[in-house]
């Protein structure tokens, strides 16, 4: 890809008479509205920081008229001037003049809403659930805000490849800050993107300071735009917060952007003339001065719009005033429309994470000739991604290696060839930006099932995961969903050793919005996967290494099948000790169940499948422990990332006191020497032990 790097664009041609009284009218809106905020913030009216972009209006008002309908927008922490700016650019018409024409309704409506939102009032934009920091307007095209130093990279980078895959020519713009530069995020993204050829624009608006921070203390390589240059992007700098320089620039980027040149980066040096957050100049806390301030006030974008012979041919002094009148008049309109506290409600935390369980749809008639066929556990998992994939247009299978000769797909002789690129995409080693590439690209509709390979990877992922898709619901009060299909491998005793062994059930049911799964066998998988491909959360699937050599006999019905997303089973009725396992667990539990068997005692085997709180079945678990009286949690994990003891925890809170309840977990650490990996995993025999203890020590 052809790239460069300049300190600034070409002279700007100047923009017309209706072009320059709208930016400054959006400029003036960003301007009367975070004043308001400010005074709100004083009288103790919102909580939480305020984040102001004040001086750095003119990026925001450069940029995004720019855009066409369906282009999605991804800001920061800081993103009051993007949100109100793209929210003006979708609902008020692009010849509209504040001079003579009332405010669209739906506009002020939502200038309403967005008071409403960081105020904490009824009405908000996300139903008060996000707040300042996490604004969403999907009507309006602005998919969140995140406030995670970088964080929105690859949800952006996702929302972009869901628009090269669908062919819609939109694009995606995605509002950084210049310390997000030094993210890993960033450049993971940046390098995907660049192979993937993605429309979208990284907008990173330099304003001099992350937090209390300069950019020639955190950056080894200045100006920032030579680090796009490093992953290929296209990169223009604009400097001194010069608002037509901006707009030329993001024209040209934009242009080159939808022509299918790939992604770019603009970076433009402004200034925010208050400190990180609230009311008081930096210059207050001590990290600069007053005369830099001073500086830049001068260089404040709404005085040099209005600057310039040419542009007083265009508007004039008292015209210029009147504008900024009207917005500090609509803005005042709106704020006062804003509806006083509600009731307190009561809170459903399960409400703001996850949504209804899918239905399973109608099963076809089976066929007559739908004959078995036998199967490794391996094979049917990549036949039903295969199938996945062929039959759903929304499906993508993604991560390392996986339309390689060496993939699951290949070695099951399931590769389609012809989606390998499109619909099957190979991704660098950077977990991080491909796994939130798909909770982006589910934002936007697509189906994601994303490969991480082995389950200690989610460690490099966690901030996408888990700040991200897992929480998306409760960022933006129920408005966004990220039905990502995460599988991972687990390889217990396979000689992998600490750093490939991490069962992540424990991890991925710490933190809210997951649905968790670990299937003991392919029919179960299969359904799981079928339900969470229609499904509306992210949910993970477990897959142990040493059950993918079983043989299965399975039907094209089995394949076609959706399995509830809640529920236990009982594997084998018993009546003397519950097994409460997963996954691996139930192969044990199996083995020890006949030994037990021999031995006169009778194990009742309970495979949990649904792992999460919110999806965990405590009536049959409860049912199990009543009538055996005594309950041996079996967990295919180290034990200090077992989920028996809060499983036991939560059941001495339901049951009587009379039921005994032990766990069995894998010692902390796997070693590679076998001899010390066979003392470090489970097996059948120390289930069978374990059990019996449990019965004779009445």
């Amino acid at each position: 890809m052809q790239t460069r790097s300049v300190t600034q664009t070409r002279a700007p041609s100047g923009p017309d008479r209706t072009t320059l009284i709208r930016m400054l009218f959006d400029m003036h809106v960003v301007r009367a509205f975070e004043t308001r905020l400010l005074a709100c913030a004083d009288e103790g009216l919102v909580t939480g920081p305020v984040h102001t972009s004040i001086g750095q209006e003119g990026v925001a008002a450069a940029i995004l008229p720019q855009l066409r309908p369906g282009d999605q927008v991804v800001g920061n922490h800081r993103s009051h001037h993007h949100f109100l700016v793209q929210t003006l650019s979708r609902t008020v018409p692009p010849d509209w003049d504040p001079l003579t024409q009332p405010l669209p309704e739906r506009a002020l409506h939502l200038l309403t809403d967005c008071f409403a939102e960081i105020l904490g009032r009824p009405g908000g934009v996300n139903n008060g659930a996000g707040g300042s920091m996490h604004l969403r307007n999907e009507a309006v095209g602005f998919a969140g805000s995140s406030a995670i130093v970088g964080g929105g990279i690859p949800l952006a980078s996702g929302l972009a490849f869901a628009q090269r895959l669908r062919g819609d020519g939109g694009c995606a713009v995605c509002f950084i800050g210049d310390g997000a530069v030094n993210q890993g995020t960033f450049h993971e993204t940046a390098n995907l993107a660049a192979i993937l050829r993605l429309p979208l624009l990284i907008v990173v608006e330099n304003n001099g300071y992350a937090e209390a921070t300069r950019p020639d203390e955190a950056s080894a390589l200045l100006p920032l735009t030579s680090q796009g240059v490093a992953h290929s992007l296209t990169a223009l700098r604009v400097r001194d917060n010069d608002v037509l320089q901006t707009h030329d620039a993001a024209r040209q980027l934009l242009a080159g952007i939808r022509r299918g040149a790939g992604p770019a980066m603009l970076e433009v040096e402004t200034y925010r003339h208050l400190d990180h957050t609230g009311g008081a100049p930096g210059s207050a806390a001590g990290y600069r001065d007053a005369a830099e301030e001073a500086r830049w006030r001068d260089l404040d974008p709404l005085l040099r719009l209005r600057s310039g012979p040419a542009r007083d041919e265009l508007l004039g002094q008292d015209e210029a005033d009147a504008v900024a009148a009207a917005a500090g008049a609509w803005v005042d309109r709106a704020y006062r429309a804003v509806p006083p506290p509600g009731p307190t409600p009561v809170l459903d935390p399960y409400a703001l994470l996850r949504g209804p369980a899918p239905s399973p749809p109608v099963p076809a008639p089976r066929p007559t000739d739908d004959r078995p066929r036998t199967l490794s556990f391996r094979d049917a998992i990549a036949e039903g991604i295969a199938r996945a994939v062929r039959t759903d247009p929304d499906v993508v299978f993604l991560g390392e290696e996986v339309a390689k000769p060496g993939g699951l797909l290949a070695g099951a002789g399931c590769l389609d060839a012809g989606l390998a690129g499109t619909r099957i995409i190979d991704t660098p080693i950077s977990e991080a930006s491909f796994v939130g590439l798909a909770g982006g690209a589910a934002m936007a509709g697509l189906r994601p099932i994303v490969e991480l390979m082995y389950g200690s990877f989610a460690l490099i992922a966690a901030d996408q995961l888990f700040n991200h898709i897992g929480a998306i619901r409760a960022l933006y009060g129920n408005t966004a969903q990220a039905p990502v299909v995460i599988r991972a491998k687990v390889p217990t005793g396979l000689g992998y050793g600490p750093q490939h062994s991490l069962n992540p059930v424990a991890l991925f049911t710490a933190f809210p919005g997951w649905r968790v799964h670990a299937p003991a066998d392919p029919r179960d998988y299969l359904g799981v996967l079928n339900s969470a491909l229609t499904g509306h959360d992210p949910v993970l699937l477990v897959e142990f290494s040493p059950l993918y050599g079983e043989r299965h006999e399975l039907t094209d019905a089995d394949f076609a099948a959706h399995a509830p997303l809640t529920g236990a089973r009982i594997v084998r009725p018993g009546t003397d000790v519950t097994i409460v396992t997963y996954g691996l667990g139930v192969t044990w539990s199996r083995v020890a169940a006949d030994d037990l068997a021999t031995r006169g005692v009778s194990a009742e085997i309970v495979d949990l499948r649904a792992l999460d709180t919110p999806s965990l079945d405590w009536a049959t678990l409860q049912d199990s422990l009543t009538r055996t009286g005594r309950g041996l949690f079996v967990d295919p994990a180290a034990r200090g990332q077992a989920i028996g003891p809060r499983l036991i925890a939560e059941l001495l809170d339901r049951m009587p006191t009379t039921v005994r309840m032990r766990q069995l977990a894998c010692a902390d650490v796997q070693p590679v020497a076998p001899v010390l990996e066979r003392q470090a995993v489970l097996t059948a025999e120390d289930v069978s032990r374990a059990a019996r203890r449990l019965c004779t020590a009445d």
